[in-house]
C-alpha cells in the first residue's frame, strides 16, 4: 500500500470551517470514523466506536459514535486536547489539538476530522500509534487550526511499514 493510500485510509480528512454556530469560547470537532481492513485494503463505516477526550491530560468526556460512525462534540478554547479513537475494539488512534492560543471570534471554530481505524492483529504491535497520529495547532497566519502534515506523513510511512510486516506475518512469508 502506498503512503498516500494509507494516509487516505487511516486519516481521511481534516478541514476547518466555521459554518456551524459555535460560540466564541468554544470549538466543535466532528467527523466520521471508518473501519479499515488492513489485510484486504477495504473500508466501511464503523458503528458505535468509543471516543475519549482528554483536556490537559485529564479525562474530559467519553462517548460512542453513532451507528454510521459519525461523532460531534464541543470543547472550550484555551486548552490542550488529546482525543483517542477506538476503545477496546480497535487499535487506537490519538489526535493532539493545541487550542491554547486560539483567539476568540464571533462564530467560533469547526474542525472536521475523519478517522480510519483497524482491528488488532494477533501478535503484531503498532508502536507508531502509541503517540498522537495527528497534531493540530492554531496558526495565526491563516487564522485557523491546522494539522502538521509533515508529522502525519512521517507517522503514515512508519505505520505503512508496520502494516506490511503484519501482512507478511499473517501470510506466512
Amino acid at each position: 500500500m502506498k503512503t498516500f493510500t494509507l494516509i487516505a485510509a487511516c486519516f481521511l480528512s481534516f478541514s476547518v470551517l466555521a459554518k456551524n454556530e459555535v460560540n466564541s469560547e468554544s470549538f466543535i470537532i466532528q467527523g466520521k470514523i471508518f473501519e479499515v481492513d488492513i489485510m484486504n485494503e477495504q473500508d466501511r463505516e464503523a458503528s458505535k466506536v468509543q471516543v475519549v477526550i482528554y483536556q490537559n491530560k485529564e479525562i474530559y468526556a467519553a462517548f460512542y459514535s453513532n451507528e454510521t460512525g459519525s461523532y460531534e462534540f464541543i470543547v472550550p478554547v484555551g486548552f490542550e486536547y488529546e482525543i483517542s479513537f477506538g476503545g477496546a475494539t480497535y487499535v487506537n488512534k490519538k489526535v493532539y489539538i493545541d487550542a491554547r492560543q486560539i483567539p476568540q471570534r464571533k462564530s467560533g471554530y469547526e474542525c472536521n476530522l475523519d478517522v480510519g481505524l483497524f482491528k488488532p492483529v494477533t501478535d503484531i504491535e503498532f508502536p507508531t500509534l502509541n503517540e498522537a497520529w495527528v497534531k493540530v495547532r492554531y496558526d495565526a497566519e491563516y487564522h485557523q487550526l491546522v494539522p502538521d502534515y509533515d508529522y502525519t506523513e512521517e507517522r503514515a510511512m512508519e505505520l505503512d511499514r508496520q502494516i506490511r510486516k503484519a501482512r507478511k506475518a499473517k501470510k506466512g512469508f
